[in-house]
């Protein structure tokens, strides 16, 4: 089997506190996903049930602590940082739940495929913003949509992974999205908002790569695992462009879905969309926006 490192030193904040509570969560996503990877069913139920169980009340005690620092020195951004704390504490809970209540190496795979691609992703365009004090994301209200899928591809490629963008070209969206691997994420309440995030098959691999030092088996056929942490990409870059929607509040509906080879959908091109490509040294990304309904 593969070795699995997920922590990197280039994931440190510079705050101690922090980075050590992070390499103690990395360390348990680790044991999880070497779970999910092998061993027998009865094995795998035990030893996944106590490092649940650990997550969901370290996870709680990690996110007060950071939150503490942040209050301590003013973080800019601390709001906003809460929410997204609060959000993600739900999906742990709701995924333990899952597991407590209907055990399988499927529903353990994408829990941790979402579980691994998160910490990654937050921890790389979040938390390394908190000592500097440098704001999460302005405040979106979807003026210049162009320039803000630009800000959050940047913020996503360069900023997280470490993936410079070599050209940037904006068209009109003709009725599909022909990457390779698509999420397609659907959210609002009184308005409804469409994301895009197409990814060529070496973008793909690449990020999955760079999360998880693993490689994708069958990009045509991916396990849990995989599929799991394409979606979370993919709603991530979403979420980085999506409005903070003051109308609906608890009540946003969210939904993301994966898609392979092609997307078409020709209803999106009666909404307000704008369609980004950018091109890298690590293949291509495609964001579309659409809001479909007023």
């Amino acid at each position: 089997m593969e070795t699995i490192r997920l922590w990197k030193d280039e994931y440190r904040t510079g705050n101690d506190l922090i980075d050590a509570q992070h390499i103690e969560l990395f360390k348990n996503v680790e044991e999880l996903l070497t779970i999910a990877m092998t061993g027998d069913e009865a094995q795998n139920k035990r030893g996944c049930m106590e490092i649940l169980d650990f997550l969901a009340d370290y996870t709680v005690k990690h996110f007060k602590a950071e939150e503490t620092v942040q209050k301590q020195m003013n973080y800019v951004s601390y709001e906003q940082h809460a929410r997204i704390h609060s959000q993600f504490k739900n999906t742990v809970l709701n995924y333990k739940s899952k597991v407590s209540n209907d055990f399988s190496r499927e529903t353990l795979k994408r829990f941790v495929g979402t579980l691994m691609t998160w910490l990654s992703m937050h921890v790389c365009g979040y938390d390394r913003k908190i000592m500097s004090n440098t704001p999460i994301s302005p405040e979106l209200n979807f003026d210049g949509l162009e320039d803000v899928i630009k800000e959050a591809a940047e913020e996503f490629l360069p900023d997280t992974f470490d993936i410079g963008i070599t050209k940037t070209d904006v068209r009109v969206y003709e009725g599909y999205i022909d990457s390779k691997v698509v999420v397609r994420v659907v959210f609002g309440c009184n308005k409804k908002y469409v994301f895009l995030v197409g990814f060529s098959e070496e973008m793909a691999r690449s990020l999955y790569r760079k999360i998880s030092g693993l490689e994708i088996k069958n990009i045509d056929q991916p396990d849990g695992i995989e599929s799991s942490a394409l979606l979370e990409m993919g709603d991530m870059i979403a979420s980085r462009t999506m409005p903070y929607v003051k109308e609906g509040g608890e009540n946003l509906e969210w939904k993301g879905d994966l898609f392979f080879d092609k997307y078409s959908d020709d209803s999106l091109r009666l909404g307000n969309s704008v369609l980004v490509d950018f091109e890298t040294d690590c293949g291509k990304l495609e964001i579309l926006y659409c809001m479909v309904n007023r």
